[in-house]
């Protein structure tokens, strides 16, 4: 019997990430799904309304995912045949899984694009209706001069979410709960000279004051000219509170710069949405519950909800070394033991083997995570890699096959340089380059098929990068 689950009384973001759980769960357990009904769920009321998922987003598109990876799937049956009836699952189980595998898509970076999470999202596109409505919305805003998009998560709702859930695992030095002025003032801050407009992004029905008030007092203190999608389009059209925050999501999506509060999933799924549309890291967002007078630049693809982790470097995975679209990217996953920080994965999607983004961790934002040891691992299919490492005492292991540990945890040994080469015929035809940043060094330090990569005098490693070429 194919299974779903019903309608969930949650936000836009949250029903997506409960629809990513259904999908990773249909798959484990080889059960074919049917798509869900997404739920419009104003949070001042309870007027919930339901509507069914081909009304808003292309089921097609999604399709193409279901087929690509295998997952069984019951499409909608053509009126007037009734539609099978699934067992309904537990949709909250279904977030929760979602958001596990979220939050590891968010972990891995530019590695999780080619895996079901980010696939899944890529292809999750609304109906070419609301698309339509949406691109009508950013051309407007781009003829007021609007280049910048401002989450402001004032609403009382979120108000009592501050005051009675986040206190139980968030810092009170963080920033969740700003009045709106503090948020603009901190944009300012940033953004500069050419930041004077911003389009606005949150529930206008369940604001604490009203948007003129909050229009001119921006306007007046700080010269801020602020606008909401009620500006330009009529209210028969907002009437979904669902068909709403998609008009507000896909905007945001365009906007050149956008900033919001990490601990909503609405601001993490802009960035992941960008990821994993673009199959890039987006450079321009921002976040503004990081404690201080202006905005955190965000560093990771959107799932982490902490201010501190996700404006954090270590979760850019940004090459030390230029890239190209003919590198070879092996799934391999790698296991660094970090002091301060313990054993940190890149690993690929579980999913499917497919080919996955360089391997790259960076942990020279703080100087005190220096790497202590490090394990490669691989399935049967992949080529032979071995690796060694030194440590600051200058004792070098020998060479380790795949699914070794080298180096040391928990006592106080830095690593301070490491090989990699490839054996068998693969190292005939492929060369294996990686780089380490190390601390002190101005640039990343670059070897090749078994040199070591280190600096003179030694010096604590602080990150590595691995890519495969052909030669």
């Amino acid at each position: 019997m194919a299974i779903s689950y019903p309608a969930l009384a949650a936000g836009l973001s949250n029903q997506k990430i409960a629809l990513i759980g259904l999908i990773y769960k249909a798959l484990r357990d080889n059960r074919p799904l049917i798509l869900p009904q997404f739920m419009a769920y104003p949070p001042h009321h309870g007027q919930h309304t339901t509507c069914a998922f081909n009304q808003i987003y292309q089921t097609a598109e999604l399709e193409t995912v279901l087929n690509a990876f295998g997952i069984p799937y019951v499409p909608p049956t053509a009126a007037p045949e009734p539609e099978p009836e699934p067992e309904m699952v537990d949709g909250w189980q279904c977030f929760w899984e979602g958001a596990d595998r979220w939050g590891e898509a968010g972990r891995a970076g530019q590695a999780a694009w080619p895996g079901l999470c980010a696939q899944i999202i890529r292809f999750l596109r609304p109906t070419p209706l609301v698309g339509k409505l949406a691109e009508m919305l950013y051309a407007k805003l781009l003829a007021r001069g609007v280049h910048h998009a401002l989450q402001l998560r004032i609403e009382q709702d979120w108000q009592g979410y501050s005051a009675e859930v986040l206190p139980n695992f968030a810092p009170q030095t963080e920033d969740y709960n700003l009045p709106f002025m503090e948020i603009v003032q901190k944009a300012k801050a940033t953004w500069g000279p050419d930041f004077k407009t911003a389009y606005v992004l949150c529930d206008e029905e369940c604001l604490p004051t009203t948007k003129e008030t909050i229009r001119a007092h921006t306007k007046a203190e700080l010269g801020i000219d602020l606008f909401w999608k009620s500006d330009f389009l009529p209210a028969s059209t907002l009437g979904s509170n669902l068909v709403s925050s998609m008009l507000d999501f896909e905007v945001a999506l365009k906007m050149p710069a956008f900033a919001g509060n990490s601990r909503s999933t609405f601001c993490g799924f802009v960035a992941f949405e960008i990821f994993c549309r673009t199959g890039a890291r987006p450079q321009n967002q921002f976040i503004y519950n990081l404690a201080g007078p202006r905005l955190g630049h965000r560093q990771d693809t959107g799932p982490l909800m902490a201010p501190h982790e996700a404006t954090d470097s270590l979760n850019a995975h940004t090459p030390f070394m230029p890239t190209q679209p003919h590198d070879i990217r092996w799934p391999f996953s790698l296991t660094a033991h970090v002091a301060t920080l313990g054993d940190i994965t890149l690993t690929p999607d579980p999913a499917v083997p497919l080919q996955h983004g360089t391997l790259c961790l960076d942990t020279s934002a703080n100087t005190l995570r220096a790497f202590e040891g490090l394990q490669f691992d691989g399935n049967p299919f992949l080529p032979d890699l071995e690796y060694r490492v030194q440590n600051h005492t200058g004792h070098q292991t020998e060479w380790a096959p795949l699914g070794t540990f080298c180096g040391s945890r928990g006592q106080g040994l830095p690593l301070t340089g490491f090989a990699i080469r490839l054996k068998g015929p693969a190292a005939l035809t492929t060369t294996c380059l990686y780089a380490g940043r190390f601390m002190g060094a101005p640039a990343p330090v670059t070897a090749q098929n078994g040199q070591w990569c280190r600096t003179t005098p030694p010096q604590n490693l602080l990150g590595l990068h691995l890519v495969f070429k052909p030669t």
